[in-house]
């Protein structure tokens, strides 16, 4: 038995499942995902993930969706306990909020990002990223209406703000970014990188 497998006893089975794709994905990447290694990793029957999922392109999508409600949750709870008082503080916020997601949950961030591996047509995966997508645009529309903008397209605000902190995920998990810098807490970095980001691109 794997030092991973937690034996399901009670609760929701497909939670238990979610967690054993989070488990799997970390010991094997995502195309080393089986149905039958993540009833395994969850400690239940080796029919369970196709009862509730159909395949394993159904349960990389719900896990992916799981993993979009997830992150909208960390980006809001990082702009609630900021206080934003303005369009960009509470962009830092979002920025901050989606490098903690990244870090603490890389399995489901990397799946999110697997085009090949899930449905991307699925309507519960298509919602659940819509509504994160949606923070991040509504707080550029408040910095828009604060004249922060500056006459720049809302659109690539947006895409540029996301780009500078997915990347900055995917760097931080790859290892190789750890090598080239002095600071060492991801957290302490993204702050000081959405800072220079609103700052720079959002001046008052």
């Amino acid at each position: 038995m794997s030092r991973w497998t937690v034996p399901y006893h009670h609760g929701s089975l497909p939670e238990a499942l979610m967690d054993g794709v989070a488990r799997a994905v970390t010991e094997h990447g995502v195309t080393g995902v089986s149905l039958r290694d993540v009833a395994r990793q969850a400690g239940v029957s080796h029919s369970a993930p196709a009862h509730h999922f159909g395949s394993k392109a159904g349960m990389l999508t719900a896990f992916a969706a799981r993993g979009y409600d997830l992150l909208a949750e960390s980006v809001i709870a990082e702009v609630a306990a900021a206080w934003a008082n303005d369009g960009a503080a509470e962009l830092a916020a979002i920025g901050r909020g989606y490098v903690a997601f990244a870090i603490g949950h890389p399995a489901e961030f990397e799946v999110m990002f697997s085009p090949d591996a899930i449905e991307i047509d699925d309507p519960r995966l298509h919602a659940a990223s819509e509504a994160a997508y949606a923070v991040l645009t509504s707080a550029i529309g408040r910095c828009a209406r604060e004249g922060r903008l500056h006459g720049r397209s809302p659109e690539v605000v947006a895409v540029a703000a996301w780009s500078m902190v997915h990347g900055l995920s995917a760097l931080w998990l790859s290892g190789r970014l750890a090598e080239r810098i002095t600071e060492q807490d991801p957290h302490r970095l993204a702050a000081a990188v959405s800072s220079l980001f609103v700052e720079s691109i959002l001046p008052a």
